[in-house]
């Protein structure tokens, strides 16, 4: 999905303003206030590590990546933490953990609420008894924003140029995205093209999901705008 982009995720994000810090302190935050002295954590989707590289301060941490070049990038931040390339519908550990999130709306790739319910299933299995599982929605159906919309940012390094420019538009339940790159160095520009498709799903379909996995839930605000996050508490 970030097939070729991953070296510039994160300056593009942090050019956006984007916090790992401040999100991890919130994370620690809700973690501890449900699952007090809660001390291990696994990031699932966990990209380049952002959230990892701060959550490291305070738990023994792992992280679960679908793509490559992501986990490449996270090593680079982690390299005594354990990253493991797998599905989040299917990743077997052999192990629990205090608390498991899932972050920056990762859970909209699953195509279908059965891969839902799967990922949240899988996810709730690696959870000890009053472990906590954070999961955060993608956009939510009824607040998408007309059938296309478009977007461009643009971020500097020392050595990097990038300017990426996307098109997102809606059929039914569905969201498509595609991303161009432009990436300028001391060697040329490179063009780089990701596409990416998530389901809208309702609150009502995660809720669901938690309560099939036997999860107690809450929905509270996400992070991100028009979309939720949702906290599961394993008994």
């Amino acid at each position: 999905m970030f097939e070729g982009s991953a070296h510039v995720y994160d300056l593009i994000y942090e050019a956006v303003g984007k916090d790992y810090a401040a999100e991890a302190r919130d994370l620690d935050a809700l973690i501890q206030t449900r699952n007090p002295g809660a001390t291990s954590l696994l990031d699932v989707a966990c990209g380049t590590g952002g959230h990892l590289a701060r959550l490291h301060e305070h738990y023994e941490v792992t992280g679960v990546d679908l793509d490559p070049g992501m986990l490449d990038e996270a090593r680079r931040k982690l390299p005594e933490v354990a990253l493991v390339e797998a599905d989040k519908r299917s990743f077997r550990l052999g192990r629990r953990f205090d608390a498991v999130i899932c972050l920056f709306s990762s859970i909209g790739y699953m195509p279908t609420t059965s891969d839902l319910d799967a990922a949240i299933t899988n996810m709730a299995a690696h959870l000890d008894p009053g472990g906590v599982l954070v999961v955060d929605g993608w956009v939510r159906p009824d607040a998408w924003r007309g059938p296309v919309s478009t977007h461009v940012e643009t971020a500097t390094s020392d050595t990097l140029k990038v300017a990426r420019c996307g098109v997102s538009r809606r059929e039914a339940n569905k969201t498509f995205l595609e991303i161009h790159h432009l990436v300028a160095s001391a060697v040329g520009v490179e063009h780089l093209v990701n596409h990416h498709e998530l389901t809208l799903f309702t609150p009502h379909e995660y809720e669901a999901a938690f309560a099939r996995a036997v999860l107690s839930v809450e929905t509270i605000a996400s992070p991100l705008p028009d979309r939720d996050r949702y906290i599961g508490t394993k008994s």
